[in-house]
């Protein structure tokens, strides 16, 4: 899936929601997501 129609999927599920989240909202949760992405990845070796 590209990531046109991943944001589109997004933004329709959201509007499908009783309350859609609000653009402060959705902030917190990505950088939720992305700590937990750092901590899932290895840490790589620097020559």
């Amino acid at each position: 899936m590209s990531r046109k129609s991943k944001f589109i999927a997004s933004v329709v599920a959201a509007s499908k929601e009783d309350i859609p989240a609000l653009p402060f909202q959705r902030g917190a949760a990505r950088k939720a997501m992305f700590a937990r992405n750092k901590a899932q990845t290895p840490e790589r070796k620097r020559a």
